[in-house]
């Protein structure tokens, strides 16, 4: 086990935040940018969360929230930090964020395209879910 700690993202985190997301192994279909990572703090500062090691990023996750249904995006780790409990620490503290804002039922959203994310969810005890397909839209061009 990582010796780590888990707090609420800060605005001064942002770049240090994309410049950690842009090295790990992830599928986006927009551009991160700090202004974006603004807005969500501004809106949800409790559910944007980050792992830390020796002063050092070491994970991520953001909860959403709409008042109906809670979901889990941006779940990363340090790929060298792997399978040491920061991913699953960080899950159970957005959860538990998210059913203090009245959630019953958390989607994890996660891209097929990453191999180590479907193992870990089923052993985070989250099920596939073959009866819901998410639609996309980019509203704006990169």
């Amino acid at each position: 086990m990582a010796d780590f700690s888990i707090r609420e993202a800060l605005p001064g985190d942002f770049d240090t935040i994309i410049a950690f997301w842009s090295r790990i192994d992830r599928h986006t279909g927009l551009s991160d940018r700090p202004e974006y990572l603004q807005r969500f703090h501004d809106f949800s500062p409790d559910l944007f969360l980050v792992a830390e090691s020796d002063g050092r990023l070491v994970g991520t996750v953001i909860g959403g929230w709409d008042g109906w249904r809670a979901q889990i995006a941006r779940l990363s780790t340090d790929p060298s930090l792997r399978r040491s409990g920061i991913a699953r620490a960080l899950v159970e503290e957005i959860e538990a964020r998210l059913h203090g804002h009245g959630a019953r039922r958390v989607y994890a959203l996660v891209d097929r395209r990453s191999a180590p994310a479907m193992p870990f969810w089923e052993s985070a005890g989250y099920l596939g879910n073959e009866s819901i397909i998410q639609y996309s839209r980019n509203l704006e061009e990169e």
